[in-house]
């Protein structure tokens, strides 16, 4: 039997494309919104994150702390000044908006069971006063999931963070146990900013962090010493995993979280760029410049969270970069996904396989019988 020469007619041609193009759209139309995986705790994390910035925000108006509307246009509470005498960098009001939102709690979620971490296994956590709502979007999350953060925080903050000078981090950690919301407090806490015992700072502003760290009844980390009258970094990065390892009271971490730019947690300020926002399965494989407390609980072979350079961590995690207004608990990609039926794509796909077998079968079969001649001279 000879096969058929030359182009297939335009009508069949024609036709399978019309027919493909309808099903194509057809399917697309089957597209509807579903929750996405672990809904129910995205949403109770996000719940939670935003009744903690509402303990914040009372505690802020009842210690006489005005909100600039210009720089906190949500009212949330969680921008705090661009300077003070705590005030230990630079820090960028976009990041610090994007943190407020509560939605974020809900990325830690993903991240968290992307982690692979289940109820009551041990998380290793370093915070610090840079991005208090970050911080409270982790513990959400920790909350909502059952984990048990460890803590140590350093206590200074970049510009528009938690640098009120009788209102850091460390006096927000308490505000929120004091309400009642969870129970987590750093247990050890640094200075902060350079060599992370306070170098920039005033030593006014020095004093006003550790009185800070004093009357929250949190440890002190600090290597300064007769010997080293200004104290050393490596000396502080190592206190901290002495620390952690203390606390674990014979259990292990699963993972690591770093929140900020903390120099005793990253390392190094080009770790904190180099390092990617969100999910680091393999850190430990990352060659960085220097080996801050992330980095070495990482060579445990566990994942690390690292929480800085949050534009491009929303981006990454489908949360607006613009967050004025506060964006709605539950909406978004975090919590619904537009997903294909699969019941109806596969039906679709076996008609279009149907019509395209018939189709052939029908073009071959029309060729034989306009060309029959050819085939009976060939038999003769």
């Amino acid at each position: 039997m000879i096969q058929k020469a030359g182009k297939p007619s335009l009508f069949l041609l024609v036709f399978l494309a019309l027919l493909s193009l309808l099903l194509f759209y057809l399917a697309e139309k089957s597209q509807t919104p579903r929750k996405a995986e672990f809904y129910d705790q995205k949403i109770k994390a996000a719940q939670l994150a935003g009744q903690a910035q509402e303990i914040i925000k009372r505690e802020i108006s009842r210690r006489g702390y005005v909100i600039d509307i210009q720089n906190d246009p949500n009212m949330t509470g969680m921008i705090g000044p661009q300077y003070s005498q705590i005030t230990t960098d630079r820090g960028y009001i976009r990041d610090k908006l994007i943190s407020t939102n509560p939605n974020v709690a809900a990325v830690l979620i993903d991240l968290f069971h992307k982690a692979d971490l289940n109820a009551g296994d041990y998380v290793a956590v370093t915070f610090t006063g840079s991005l208090p709502a970050m911080n409270i979007a982790v513990l959400a999350a920790c909350k909502v999931m059952d984990l048990k953060p460890v803590i140590i925080s350093s206590a200074g903050a970049s510009s528009w963070g938690a640098n009120w000078e009788e209102f850091t981090w460390l006096d927000m950690e308490m505000a929120l146990v004091n309400g009642g919301i969870w129970n987590y407090k750093s247990v050890a806490a640094s200075i902060g900013g350079g060599n992370d015992h306070g170098r920039g700072l005033s030593p006014a502003g020095r004093d006003l962090l550790e009185q800070a760290i004093i009357r929250n009844n949190v440890a002190l980390i600090s290597s300064i010493d007769s010997e080293n009258p200004t104290g050393s970094l490596q000396a502080n990065i190592d206190k901290r995993i002495e620390i952690f390892d203390r606390e674990l009271k014979g259990n292990s971490f699963k993972a690591v979280v770093n929140v900020g730019g903390g120099l005793a947690a990253i390392g190094s300020p080009q770790n904190g760029k180099l390092i990617l926002p969100g999910y680091n399965g393999h850190l430990y494989e990352q060659e960085l410049p220097a080996r801050g407390t992330i980095n070495i609980l990482a060579e445990r072979r566990i994942p690390a969270i690292h929480l800085l350079q949050l534009a491009q961590f929303a981006e990454k995690y489908k949360l607006p970069v613009e967050a004025t207004p506060v964006p709605e608990i539950g909406k978004g990609l975090v919590f619904i996904q537009e997903k294909y039926s699969i019941t109806t794509t596969v039906i679709y796909t076996v008609i279009l396989l149907a019509m395209l077998w018939g189709a052939i079968r029908f073009d071959f079969r029309y060729y034989i019988y306009r060309n029959k001649h050819l085939f009976v001279k060939k038999n003769r």
